[in-house]
């Protein structure tokens, strides 16, 4: 059975909406590759943080929900590798009850 997961993206604020729309081909590419299938998209656009996030005070938010038989592994992949994106100053996954 498959399970459902949201995650939230905040990525650093880029006047160019174009470098921003490549940070998030680079998440959904990195989902789809760890056998995720992202079922829906959110550009939620950009907001004030509550505080300072390696010193930017605003961030483009990016909200996907996706599914995955498989639950431990590829989130955990999934993590590590939105890290190595030094234009994502924060996420979040959370499993979605069924």
């Amino acid at each position: 059975m498959d399970k459902k997961y949201e995650a939230i993206f905040i990525i650093k604020n880029n006047e160019d909406i174009e470098k921003v729309e490549e940070v998030i081909d680079k998440i959904n590419n990195m989902v789809i590759s760890e056998y995720c299938d992202i079922f829906h998209k959110d550009k939620m656009g950009v907001r004030r943080l509550a505080y300072e996030v390696k010193h930017e005070k605003e961030g483009f938010y990016y909200l996907i929900n996706f599914k995955t038989q498989n639950e431990n592994q590829e989130i955990g992949k999934i993590s590590v590798k939105i890290n190595t994106i030094e234009e994502v100053l924060k996420h979040i996954i959370i499993r979605l009850e069924d």
